[in-house]
């Protein structure tokens, strides 16, 4: 209760109205002494000259206290009208407050987004005054001059002085005013213009006087208590930013507005036309005495928002999928060649597109940090049951899971060595754990699971994945949404057999027509590679040239029939290198014995470097004038290394030095010690296989020397141009395609190239690149600048993957 003059007021409770609510109203009816008066807001408007009932507002209880007569009503009127225009000066006042603030705000030089958000708070606030068809409005505005008050004025529209004109006319008419009228309103005046902004909002009871709009969300809640003051602080002292006003006594949290608690005191209330976008801010002076960037200031007891770091979404957007590679080798556990490196990298690069990946490798070796996944298996291979093991470990975004049996112990050194029926029952208990894994091991505490789910299959080994997938699981209508991709990485090993030898891999009976294929010179027999062609989903080479080179019969070993047939689902992906393992700059084999990274910036200081701790490492002279060739690689047919033997003498001839790394057949090791004993001075042979050697001889030869019969792909050049050492190579398969022949007369290409597997035609390639080095550094240093400027990450080449993935998803 709260005495104001002669009149006491009481606060009534207060009716919510909206589209789905109307109440009754009472008539009205004369009070009579000490009575109370209960109406709706009845308004005179000055241009229909009638009186016209509003639907919204409270009903105000006002009760006198005393008697009154109502005999000077004239004077009453006069002394309304008086009323009514000190508020509109109060109201011209706060307008020209606004206007002031708006012309400081557009002066300061913010971002674009905050001038977008002041406007947005100006425009708001000029829709949200009231609307003048006050019948189609559902905002309660609440009067309190209808019993003599001084209202708060916080709006200059036309719509509201007219409001409070009829209001104040219609109240002189039911009541009169208290002798101390005039001091109230010039004492409410100074609080409006003075007061400090945390006083008002605490104000006492004594001055509940309101002019109130209320939240549709509160009017929604329906409280039926809360009486809320519309307080709006000196624009100028926010602008100043001063440390007395606290934007959380001036704007509550709008969630406790929502929850229209009962705790929420009434002047804590924003009128809709304050609670814009960007709402109310301070703005701090800087140095240079100009105010800095609004900052809206937040109260102790408010919650304070921090910056979250939103993740960007995947690159591989919807089409992100679960992928297992499945491989006989994996760097840096085990490798014999470029698939080692594929199934190191290539997993990586899907799993930073987004995918969850994982790769499957035997365990040929206790390997170091492998976590014991506690899942037992058992499953039979050619009658006897075998009891497979799960370890795992999580590197760079990937699940590395590893088969563990002592079928494959001690293999890391020969993998695929030892007799045709034990390599067979290997892959066969390989590819049984492998296809099972998503169910039963679960990596991150989750298991893969067959859903959304793609296996890329690798060669022969693991060729037998997808005929599992569709005899066992799909067939008999699970794993139905799971997909198999078949990666050739190299053709000629096939996993051949007689026919009997079906019998060793448990599948139906009906299947066996899979694995027949004729061959002209062993007539009919089993081939695995065959079988995996037929029932995987899609295939990829690691190559477009040889992909070409599979559809004849010279490149498809046989195959080349079963090729044509499915070329529909074939498709060429060169493969890329690892970026951050085969990098100069980074390589972490360079970095003693006097070895150094070096960059594109360095090349000509960091290179000669490796170059000279490569001979003296190896013994030989240390020379920067001599060109240092190389090569690294299996020591087999395929790899040429029968041509560089018949070209080794006319290289002798020359003023060069020759490093050869490799392992394989017996023969050719036994011809690198050979020419070794015979070339001390200038020859180098490394039996055996060293993956810091391979860098080091990388990153200190000129010249690399690729004599393949095919090339799938081929790693080596990529690793070479990446170092600025120049390729010279047999232009077949992913040879051709990613070495460019050199151009002197546009100074363009990458390397040298020979169309022919012969001694002769390495012999004029190699010549062509010897003269170049000796007589044209100019020409030299571009091929070597070229070469390292070209983007060879597995990125690329994972989304290429990423595509096969989608369209093998979709395949039915």
């Amino acid at each position: 209760m709260a005495s104001l003059g002669s009149l006491s007021f009481t606060e009534s409770t207060m009716f919510i109205l909206s589209k789905k609510y109307h109440r009754n109203f009472s008539p009205l009816r004369q009070p009579s002494q000490n009575q109370g008066v209960f109406c709706d807001k009845m308004v005179a408007t000055s241009r229909s000259g009638k009186w016209q009932m509003w639907r919204a507002g409270p009903i105000v209880q006002a009760t006198t206290s005393g008697s009154q007569t109502s005999d000077d009503s004239d004077d009453a009127i006069q002394a309304t009208i008086e009323k009514s225009k000190k508020v509109l000066a109060m109201q011209k006042q706060l307008l020209e407050q606004i206007a002031e603030r708006k012309k400081l705000v557009s002066s300061i030089k913010s971002t674009s987004l905050d001038s977008e958000e002041e406007q947005d708070s100006y425009e708001q606030m000029d829709s949200s005054f009231p609307n003048p068809d006050f019948h189609s409005r559902d905002d309660k505005i609440t009067v309190d001059g209808l019993n003599g008050s001084s209202p708060s004025v916080s709006t200059g529209n036309v719509a509201v002085r007219e409001q409070l004109d009829a209001d104040a006319l219609l109240s002189s008419s039911s009541t009169s005013y208290d002798n101390n009228y005039k001091m109230q309103v010039v004492d409410l005046k100074r609080t409006i213009s003075t007061a400090d902004p945390k006083n008002q909002l605490k104000r006492s009871s004594d001055t509940k006087s309101s002019v109130v709009i209320p939240d549709p969300k509160d009017q929604l809640k329906g409280s039926s208590q809360a009486t809320y003051s519309d307080v709006l602080p000196d624009l100028k002292d926010q602008l100043k930013g001063s440390s007395k006003i606290k934007s959380s006594d001036i704007i509550p949290d709008p969630k406790d507005q929502l929850k229209g608690s009962s705790k929420t005191k009434s002047s804590d209330f924003v009128p809709a036309f304050l609670s814009s976008k960007s709402l109310y801010s301070t703005v701090k002076e800087g140095n240079n005495g100009q105010p800095s960037e609004p900052a809206l200031k937040v109260d102790g007891d408010a919650v304070e928002t921090a910056s979250v770091d939103v993740e960007p979404p995947p690159l591989a957007g919807a089409n992100v999928m679960n992928v297992i590679i499945v491989a006989a080798e994996c760097a840096p556990w085990s490798k014999t060649g470029g698939l080692g490196d594929v199934a190191g990298s290539l997993p990586k690069a899907l799993a930073r597109r987004g995918h969850r990946v994982m790769v499957v490798v035997p365990r040929y070796e206790n390997y170091a940090e492998l976590q014991d996944t506690g899942v037992r298996k058992r499953y039979r291979v050619n009658g006897q049951d075998h009891e497979v093991v799960y370890f795992q470990k999580y590197v760079d975004g990937v699940d590395f899971v590893f088969i563990d049996n002592s079928i494959f112990y001690y293999r890391e050194q020969n993998i695929y060595g030892g007799d045709r029926l034990d390599i067979l029952k290997r892959m066969v208990l390989f590819c049984k754990a492998a296809v099972e894994v998503p169910w039963h091991v679960p990596c991150g505490g989750v298991c893969y699971g067959d859903g959304n789910l793609v296996f890329i299959a690798n060669d022969w080994h693991t060729a037998l994945l997808p005929v599992y997938l569709k005899a066992y699981y799909r067939d008999n209508g699970m794993m139905k949404f799971t997909r198999s991709i078949l990666v050739i990485h190299n053709i000629a090993h096939q996993g051949r057999g007689p026919v009997d030898d079906f019998y060793h891999v448990d599948l139906p009976e009906h299947y066996v027509d899979l694995f027949k294929l004729y061959d002209p010179v062993g007539g009919e027999h089993f081939n695995i590679f065959a079988a995996g062609l037929k029932t995987a989903d899609r295939v990829v080479t690691v190559s477009h040239g040889y992909a070409w080179e599979l559809k004849t019969s010279e490149g498809g070993w046989g195959l080349h029939g079963i090729i044509n047939e499915i070329d529909w689902k074939m498709r060429g992906i060169v493969n890329g290198i690892d970026s951050e393992e085969w990098s100069p700059q980074y390589d972490v084999h360079l970095t003693s014995d006097g070895y150094t990274n070096y960059s594109l910036e360095t090349l000509e200081t960091g290179k000669p470097q490796c170059k000279a701790a490569l001979q003296k490492e190896l013994g030989l002279p240390i020379r920067e004038d001599v060109p240092l060739i190389g090569f690294i690689g299996r020591l087999d047919q395929q790899k040429g290394v029968d041509i560089i033997a018949e070209a080794i003498p006319w290289m002798m001839g020359q003023d060069v030095q020759l490093v050869m790394l490799g392992t394989g057949r017996q023969d050719l090791e036994q011809m690198l010690r050979d020419f070794e004993n015979q070339h001390r001075d200038k020859v180098r042979g490394w039996v055996g296989f060293s993956v810091k050697m391979a860098h080091r001889i990388t990153a200190g030869i000129d010249i690399l020397l690729m004599p393949s019969r095919f090339e799938p792909c081929g790693l080596n050049q990529l690793y070479a141009m990446n170092y600025g050492t120049i390729p010279v190579v047999h232009k077949v398969g992913g040879l051709r395609d990613t070495v460019t022949p050199f151009d002197p007369f546009n100074e363009s290409g990458l390397g040298w190239t020979f169309d022919s597997a012969e001694a002769n035609k390495l012999i004029h390639a190699l010549g062509n690149c010897l003269l170049t080095y000796q007589q044209y550094k100019k020409s030299w240093e571009g091929l070597q600048r070229r070469g390292m400027g070209q983007d060879l990450s597995w990125d690329h080449a994972a989304e290429k993957y990423e595509e096969v993935l989608v369209a093998a998803k979709y395949q039915w």
